[in-house]
């Protein structure tokens, strides 16, 4: 069976993973570089803290456990599985998330002062509570996207822009191809290429230059969120609202994060290193959306870095005729508000 895979971001390159284990042989379009959208841009959390539903909250319970057995398998580079720390709510709005969670099994536990600096001794100003998300990770979603492909064994065209997919068709730049189904994984873009609702929004996610060991959580405060990375960097965002950045400076605010940071970790000596302002993929009622658009299968997600590796082997099964009921609620022709 020979299978096109439309974008080379975590989700795509997750799709043509599982696609070519099942047998399929799998070629890869790519107007860009192998995980450099949204994978490259992304805060990386892996996590299901935030559901809307129970049935979400499974997805992303479910994804977890995938990533974690894929990273394994494949020694997939950059993941570290350190847990999350997260207060970016307090009073009230925290009780109602704490219950949330609690409702759906998740394993977390509440966190006091003082255990969160002996968690976290170089964090200033620890919360009175906050959660320690113990199944939690991040990763690098450029650097998944590429070790997935690799792994594949896939055909990869780079630089070739798609502006036409069919059942059976992909009309590109160099051309028209021709497959027995078209996968379709270009995040942002998919309003563009399969008509799909998408209500995208900017973020910006700042890289310090590496320093030595100091923060081993993912840190999701109420003004800024900060993580190191294995090579020592601090990657940093703003606040986790999927506002959009509007007509700010892009400069003026990275220094604004920059002096958030400073803030949270006094001690460090930190400078930014890089900045990245991305478009993140968003359906229009924040869920994925998975399944056939006239004969063409839509992986379009919200949080593709959580998802991304279980979404593969689902697109996977599904194209190769077992129907997955995890997704029945996030297809593409569901009823949106």
């Amino acid at each position: 069976m020979k299978i096109i895979v439309v974008g080379a971001g975590i989700v795509g390159a997750s799709c043509a993973y599982h696609l070519a284990q099942a047998g399929a042989e799998v070629t890869v379009i790519e107007a860009g570089s192998i995980g450099g959208g949204a994978s490259a841009k992304s805060f990386g959390w892996i996590n299901a803290s935030f559901a809307e539903t129970p049935a979400y909250y499974a997805l992303r319970r479910a994804a977890i456990d995938r990533f974690a057995a894929l990273s394994a398998t494949l020694a997939l580079p950059r993941v570290r599985w350190k847990g999350a720390l997260w207060w970016e709510d307090e009073g009230a709005a925290f009780e109602d998330h704490w219950a949330e969670i609690q409702t759906h099994g998740y394993e977390a536990t509440r966190i006091d002062a003082a255990g969160f600096a002996t968690l976290e001794p170089h964090v200033a100003n620890p919360p009175d509570l906050c959660v320690l998300g113990q199944v939690e990770g991040a990763a690098d979603g450029a650097a998944i996207a590429q070790a997935l492909l690799a792994a594949s064994g896939a055909k990869i065209i780079l630089g070739a822009e798609v502006s036409k997919v069919s059942a059976r068709a992909a009309q590109t730049s160099h051309g028209a191809m021709q497959a027995d189904h078209v996968v379709v994984a270009v995040g942002a873009a998919s309003g563009d290429l399969l008509g799909l609702p998408m209500d995208n929004q900017a973020g910006l996610i700042l890289h310090s230059q590496p320093i030595a060991p100091i923060v081993d959580h993912i840190i999701m405060s109420p003004d800024v969120h900060f993580r190191q990375d294995p090579a020592g960097h601090i990657v940093m965002g703003e606040i986790f609202s999927g506002g959009g950045l509007g007509a700010c400076d892009v400069g003026r605010f990275a220094q604004e994060m920059l002096g958030r940071l400073r803030r949270r970790l006094p001690t460090a000596d930190l400078d930014i290193a890089k900045i990245n302002l991305g478009l993140r993929p968003v359906p229009k009622d924040g869920l994925p959306m998975v399944g056939w658009v006239d004969g063409v299968y839509a992986a379009t997600m919200h949080s593709g870095i959580t998802l991304g590796p279980l979404i593969g082997q689902l697109v996977a099964a599904e194209i190769m005729g077992e129907t997955q009921a995890i997704l029945a609620p996030f297809r593409p022709d569901r009823e949106m508000s």
